[in-house]
Order: C-alpha cells, then sequence, then structure tokens
C-alpha cells in the first residue's frame, strides 16, 4: 500500500511538471502569458525551449557553474557580473550533479536540469509520504498531505530549475533517517545538504534536538553516556563537509569564505529580521511581507504544541533570509516548512473540504505560473 500511494505521488508530480509546460505553452499561444520572447510559439518550438520554461533568475548561475565550474568561468559571463566571484553564491551540490549528468549523457544544461528534477522528484515525495507516516497520521491523510503539497502554489519551485526539490528531499531524509536511527545514511545526507544551500550547515541545531528527541531525551546527569551516542558523530559530517567547501573557495579565489562575500553582489546585509519586511514599496514585495508575517502567526501559534527540533527548523527558515534584509524570494524559502503541511494532513478541515481546497491550489497555480513566466519577483 505505501509504494502504491508513493507511486500515485510521484505519477502526480510528473503530470503537474509535465502540465506546467502544456499549460505554458498554450497559453502563451493564446496571448494569456507574455513571456517576452516568440521561441514558445507553435511554430518556434523545440526541446529545449520547452526546458527552458523551467529556467529562469537563479537558474543562470547554476548554469554558468554546471557548464564551467567554479575555477573557469570565462570573461564573457563574468564581465557584467557588479563584483568578482559572484557565482560562489550558489553551493557546489546542485549545478556539479546538473554537470554529472551532462557529462554522462552527453546532455545540454536544460535537458540534464529536467532529467535531474524527474529523478529527484521520487525520492522527495517518498520521504515526505512515510515522514508522515511516522507522526502516526492515517495513509490516507497522509497521502493528501503530500497532495497538499505538490499542489500548493508557491511549491511550484520544487519543479523549476532551482534547489528546492533537492534541498527539501536531503532535509526530509534527514529527518526521516533521524527517526529510524540510521545515521551512517543520516550522515552522508546530511553532508549533501550542507552542500546544496548556505543555510544547511545551521540545520545542524533541529536535527541535534531532533537526535536527542528521538533518543529519550537529555538529561545532564547521564551527560557521559549521552557523549558517547553514535548519533552525535554523525553529525560531525556537516561541519566536515562545509570545511570541504571552504577549501575549495580558498584553493579557487583565497578567501575561505568567497561565499559569503559574494552575498554583497545582492547588496545584502545583516539586520534584525522584522526589519525587512515591508522595506520597500512594491507590491510584491508588501505580499511577501504578508505573506511571512502570516506563517509566523501560525509558528507562533503552534509553539508550545512543536517539539523544540520543530520550532527550531521552522525559525530558522523563517528567520535566517529575513536576517540578509530582503523579502525577495521568502515564498519559495517558506514552501519548505512540512511541519504546516503535517498538521494539514491530520486536521479535520482539511479532510472535510478536501476537494475544495484542492481546485483552489490549482486555480491559484494558473496564477503563479504566470507570474514566473513573466518573471515577477514574487515568483524569484
Amino acid at each position: 500500500m505505501q509504494e502504491k500511494n508513493i507511486l500515485k505521488l510521484f505519477g502526480l508530480s510528473l503530470t503537474i511538471k509535465i502540465a506546467i509546460a502544456v499549460l505554458t505553452i498554450v497559453l502563451v499561444n493564446a496571448g494569456l502569458f507574455n513571456n517576452g520572447d516568440d521561441h514558445l510559439l507553435w511554430g518556434n518550438l523545440s526541446w529545449q525551449h520547452i526546458c527552458e520554461i523551467y529556467f529562469n533568475s537563479d537558474s543562470g548561475w547554476y548554469k554558468v557553474i554546471a557548464e564551467n565550474g567554479y575555477a573557469h568561468v570565462p570573461l564573457s559571463e563574468s564581465n557584467n557580473w557588479s563584483a568578482p566571484n559572484l557565482h560562489f553564491a550558489f553551493f557546489p551540490l546542485f549545478p556539479m550533479c546538473i554537470r554529472t549528468i551532462m557529462e554522462i549523457s552527453d546532455m545540454g544544461f536544460y535537458s540534464a536540469a529536467f532529467c535531474l528534477n524527474i529523478i529527484v522528484l521520487y525520492p522527495l515525495v517518498r520521504y515526505f509520504y512515510l515522514f508522515i507516516l511516522h507522526h502516526g497520521i492515517e495513509s490516507k491523510h497522509a497521502f493528501r498531505g503530500v497532495v497538499l503539497f505538490l499542489l500548493f502554489p508557491f511549491s511550484m519551485h520544487i519543479y523549476f530549475i532551482y534547489t528546492e526539490a533537492l534541498f527539501f528531499t536531503l532535509v526530509l531524509a534527514c529527518f526521516f533517517f533521524i527517526a529510524k536511527k540510521q545515521w551512517i545514511k543520516f550522515a552522508i545526507t546530511a553532508a549533501l545538504l550542507t552542500l546544496t544551500r548556505p543555510n544547511g550547515l545551521i540545520l545542524m541545531i533541529p536535527f541535534l534536538l531532533f537526535m536527542i528527541e528521538t533518543n529519550g531525551g537529555f538529561k545532564w546527569s547521564n551527560i557521559k553516556t549521552f557523549l558517547r551516542q553514535p548519533f552525535l558523530y554523525s553529525l560531525v559530517a556537516m561541519p566536515l563537509a562545509f570545511f570541504v567547501w571552504m577549501y575549495v573557495q580558498q584553493a579557487i579565489t583565497g578567501n575561505w569564505m568567497a561565499s559569503a562575500a559574494a552575498q554583497s553582489g545582492w547588496k545584502k546585509h545583516w539586520m534584525f529580521p522584522l526589519l525587512a519586511l515591508f522595506r520597500n514599496g512594491f507590491w510584491q514585495e508588501q505580499l511577501a511581507s504578508i505573506y511571512s508575517i502570516i506563517i509566523m502567526l501560525v509558528a507562533i501559534y503552534y509553539y508550545k504544541k512543536w517539539a523544540p527540533s520543530i520550532n527550531a527548523f521552522v525559525w530558522i527558515i523563517i528567520l535566517l533570509p529575513l536576517s540578509a534584509g530582503s523579502v525577495i524570494s521568502m515564498t519559495r524559502y517558506l514552501s519548505m516548512l512540512f511541519p504546516y503541511y503535517l498538521h494539514a494532513a491530520a486536521s479535520q478541515w482539511m479532510n472535510r473540504y478536501y476537494k475544495t481546497i484542492m481546485v483552489l491550489l490549482i486555480v491559484l497555480q494558473f496564477v503563479v505560473l504566470k507570474l514566473w513566466i513573466e518573471d515577477n519577483s514574487l515568483m524569484y
């Protein structure tokens, strides 16, 4: 039953991914979407043009890295950058996975990225579904919880050439392996997570808390026994992986923290997270600020009901990007908050109004797809 549901969820994710391309092409040709180019018109379509539908904004940086590596970016690419080595702001696992597929299959970047996304979608739905089941939620409701995520408008980023699908898969796998006390698998997955996005390393905090919760809690009187627990040593994989990445940065640029220095290219600087809200008058940033506040209010409401590990995870995902002084991309960052979907899966209102909710989400997906195709900052 579990495997059958997982395959159904995977099939749904593939259906949504294909529907994104089909609907985009149909609606562009009908004049309802404006992508500023004519390469999606019926007479000009090619496989690459279809794959380019999933390409936008940060995808360009992954293309540069996948095609050239970090050390050999041509001047034709970097001459227009506001500062050198800006590509180091983007961590290596995702573009290197695309590069590997390119070299093995002789595909171009767009086709390789398309294939990687399909490969990643299966473990994403698998670990999400199994992790919900681990919390004692009925199979039917667990299935609906994953469907809610797959159809949630801002979750659409998992189908694009972004790190969202890979990052979320690794996060879910880490929590799942902790729950199952599979420490070697956790160590490998956690190391890969650290190499996926800048906030990967700081997720050591919720992982450690979840390990403690899973292993009966912590008492100072048992400190010696606690320090001999194998799960503590599996966590070491995360700083080790980060050190390797730092070494690569130093070897290429002479700067151990070139990835941090690269943030200046986006004029990001630390500030108190709440001060990032409503800083600019653009409607996209106002809406992203409102959305962020709603997410925070829900987190405050559930604060006493959530375990410390879940609270730590949720607030890291919310506050860390805001502390860089911008609400841009908050819509996609916040779509990774799996505890919200766990609650939805178990809630009575979700199961009572399930069909209505799904129809509403599908309608909203049309809206965010239009924003994506038209390069609106709300979908960066």
